[in-house]
C-alpha cells in the first residue's frame, strides 16, 4: 500500500516523525525559537515533566514559561521546510522509533503531536515527506531478496526451531493471562507491553546498501547498543502477511484473536487512554498460515501506540514492533558470513 498523508496523521509515531523533520532543519533562529516552544508547551502537557533545576543565580525568581500549543504551532509553522534528504528522513525515522514507550503515558512531545492546533503544520510535513523519494520504500512489502538479522553485542543465537518457539510462546501468554487475572482489578500493575510474536523467532529487516540493514538504526527504545552481528539470509519460501495498516492489523486479530486483557489492560491504558477489553493476534495460529509477517514502515508509523477497534471483540494496539520487520515462523538460512558493525558518531559502519 502506498504512503499516504492520511497514515502518518493518524499514528503517534507518524505525527512524531512529522515533528522531528522540523526539528531537523538547519540551525537559525526560527528553528531555535520553535524548539524552545515546543519544549516548553510540551512539558506543561506531559503527565510526568521531571523536575527543572537552576544552576546558579538566584533561582528563586525563575517561573517556567507557560507556552500554549497554539503557540507553539505557529512558531513550527515559521520553520522553513528542510531539504528532505534520505538522510534526514531516516533519521527522523529513528527518532520517532527509539521515543516510543507503550508501558508509561505518552509524552509531552507525543501529546503536543497530536493537537489540534499542530495538525495544519503536521500536515505540510506529511505533504511533503510522501513526495520526497526517500520514503518511496516506506510502503513497499518485505524485500526477500536484501534480508539480514541482526543480532545485538553478546547475544547468543536460539537453538530451537522457530516451531518450537512459537508454540512455546503460546503456553506462555496463557500462563501471564492466568496469572495476572485475580489481580485484574489492580490499576498499578504492570505486564507485558508487546504485542509482537515471540522475540525468540528469526526477525529481519532489508538491507539499505552501505548503511547495512534497517533494524540497526529502527529500534524502539534502543538499549545503546555499540556493537552488532549482521547475518544476511534467505528469506525462506512461503507466503508473507502484509501488515501494510490498522485495517490489516484488525483482520489478523478477528481470524486469530487472543485475549490479553489481564496482563496489558494497564500498561495499554496508560499509553492510549482507553480502557476496556484487548485483544492481539494468536502468533501460534497465525505461524500455521504464513511463512512470516512484515510490518512495513507506513504501517508502523499509522498503527503502533494507536488504538485499533475491533467492536466486539475490544481493541488492539502495534507495540514492541520495529518498521520493516519480519518474524519469520519457518527456518532461515544464511546468504553470506556474518558480519560485525560498530556505532559511532556517524552511525553504524561495517568492521
Amino acid at each position: 500500500m502506498p504512503l499516504r498523508a492520511e497514515t502518518l496523521l493518524a499514528g503517534p509515531r507518524g505525527r512524531r516523525l512529522c515533528l522531528e523533520v522540523l526539528r531537523l532543519a538547519p540551525d537559525g533562529p526560527a528553528v531555535r525559537d520553535a524548539t524552545w516552544a515546543v519544549s516548553w508547551a510540551a512539558q506543561a502537557l506531559d503527565e510526568n515533566p521531571g523536575t527543572i533545576l537552576a544552576i546558579g543565580g538566584d533561582s528563586s525568581s525563575f517561573s517556567e514559561p507557560e507556552v500554549s500549543p497554539a503557540e507553539a504551532a505557529a512558531a513550527l509553522a515559521r520553520v522553513a521546510m528542510p531539504e528532505l534528504t534520505d538522510a534526514l528522513l531516516f533519521q527522523a525515522l529513528s527518532i520517532a522509533v527509539d521515543l516510543a514507550a507503550y508501558w508509561q503515558p505518552p509524552s509531552g512531545e507525543d501529546v503536543l503531536a497530536g493537537t489540534d492546533e499542530l495538525r495544519p503544520v503536521l500536515e505540510r510535513v506529511a505533504a511533503a515527506v510522501i513526495d520526497a523519494p526517500g520514503s518511496d520504500w516506506w510502503g513497499s512489502p518485505v524485500a526477500r531478496d536484501s534480508q539480514a538479522m541482526v543480532r545485538w553485542e553478546r547475544a547468543c543465537p536460539r537453538s530451537e526451531t522457530p516451531e518450537e518457539i512459537a508454540a512455546r510462546w503460546r503456553e506462555e501468554q496463557v500462563e501471564e493471562e492466568i496469572s495476572f487475572a485475580p489481580r485484574i482489578d489492580d490499576t498499578r500493575l504492570s505486564g507485558s507491553w508487546w504485542s509482537t510474536p515471540a522475540f525468540g523467532l528469526p526477525r529481519s529487516t532489508r538491507v539499505r546498501g552501505s548503511s547495512g540493514p534497517a533494524g540497526l538504526a529502527l529500534v524502539e527504545d534502543s538499549m545503546g547498543w555499540t556493537s552488532a552481528f549482521v547475518q544476511p539470509i534467505v528469506a525462506p519460501r512461503g507466503d508473507v502477511i502484509e501488515i501494510d495498516g490498522s485495517d490489516a492489523w484488525a483482520e489478523l486479530c478477528r481470524r486469530h484473536p487472543l485475549s490479553v486483557t489481564a496482563s496489558r489492560q494497564n500498561v495499554w491504558r496508560w499509553t492510549t487512554g482507553r480502557e476496556g477489553v484487548w485483544v492481539q493476534p494468536d502468533w501460534a495460529a497465525v505461524a500455521r498460515e504464513a511463512a512470516g509477517v512484515h510490518l512495513t514502515v507506513a504501517g508502523y508509523l499509522g498503527t503502533a501506540g494507536r488504538v485499533i477497534d475491533l467492536g466486539d471483540l475490544g481493541a488492539s494496539t502495534v507495540a514492541g514492533w520495529g518498521p520493516d520487520e519480519t518474524f519469520w515462523f519457518t527456518p532461515t538460512e544464511p546468504s553470506a558470513p556474518p558480519q560485525e558493525w560498530a556505532c559511532g558518531d556517524d552511525g553504524w559502519v561495517r568492521v
